[in-house]
């Protein structure tokens, strides 16, 4: 896992025939994830037929790499993520280790397991609603009803709300536990996509519960790194039987997970 600060090692080999070879010239390119595809380089050739270019990380998202040589004429194609800044994780590297009995001084699996973190916090959050911080802008369709139900919760605070451009009141919208955000004395406008909504979804403080499941299903998930006979459905009631559990967003939760996670899920809009 790359993060913005880093430096990517792009390194680009030049063969014929399986041979590594020297090229006339090399250039290489990348396109960062604004869509802007930097002037060509030419990288370091520190061998026969391997060349390595160091690109500064500065944008956060997917960079598409491309390498090309001429004589012999090869090109070459890759891509990188690096990591949001704002790292919507809500469990430590740390605190993970621990559970997984990886000791602090061990950090061959840190960038594997930063990567993990990620994912399982999106399957936890794809459960429980929002838990790390974040500001939202939505755009909603007013069509003359009383309320509009946000898409992200729990939502801590509404910081804008506008009605075709025009900025309303604080005084003029009410927002609810559930998410629902109100007309105060009357509708939203009917219209399409008129109403633009900006706010802050996520937590103050994550339940513990929902820590202790989430480190519980970066393990069951984990341990198929580990090598062996080792499955996330380990934990299935016997041999045939059905998983006691779930795949959601390519992770198997079993239902000792779910069961803690439970106690965080939210209510209906209408609740």
């Amino acid at each position: 896992m790359y993060d913005v600060g880093d430096t990517y090692p792009v390194v680009f080999e030049v063969r014929s025939g399986g041979v590594l070879l020297d090229a006339a010239d090399v250039e290489i390119t990348v396109t960062q994830p604004d869509g802007v595809t930097g002037a060509p380089v030419v990288p370091a050739h520190p061998s026969i037929g391997r060349y390595t270019y160091d690109f500064p990380v500065t944008q956060h998202g997917l960079h598409r790499i491309r390498a090309v040589a001429t004589s012999p004429d090869v090109a070459y194609a890759d891509v990188f993520s690096a990591a949001d800044t704002s790292w919507p994780a809500f469990v430590g590297l740390g605190e993970t280790k621990q559970h997984l009995n990886i000791t602090p001084e061990d950090t061959s699996q840190d960038d594997e397991l930063r990567a993990a973190i990620l994912s399982a916090s999106a399957v936890v959050e794809d459960i429980v609603g929002s838990i790390s911080r974040r500001p939202v802008t939505e755009v909603h369709s007013g069509r003359g009803r009383t309320a509009i139900m946000l898409r992200e919760r729990p939502a801590l605070e509404i910081t804008e709300v506008s009605e075709s451009g025009t900025v309303l009141d604080v005084g003029a919208y009410s927002l609810s536990d559930a998410g629902v955000l109100f007309r105060v004395g009357g509708r939203w406008p009917d219209g399409f996509n008129n109403v633009s909504v900006g706010y802050v979804a996520g937590r103050t403080a994550v339940p513990w519960a929902v820590l202790d499941g989430t480190k519980e299903l970066i393990r069951i998930n984990w341990r198929p790194q580990q090598g062996g006979n080792y499955s996330p459905f380990d934990s299935s009631p016997g041999a045939g039987a059905a998983p006691a559990g779930e795949v959601r967003l390519g992770f198997f939760i079993p239902n000792t997970v779910r069961q803690r996670l439970q106690t965080a899920e939210l209510a209906p809009y209408g609740a």
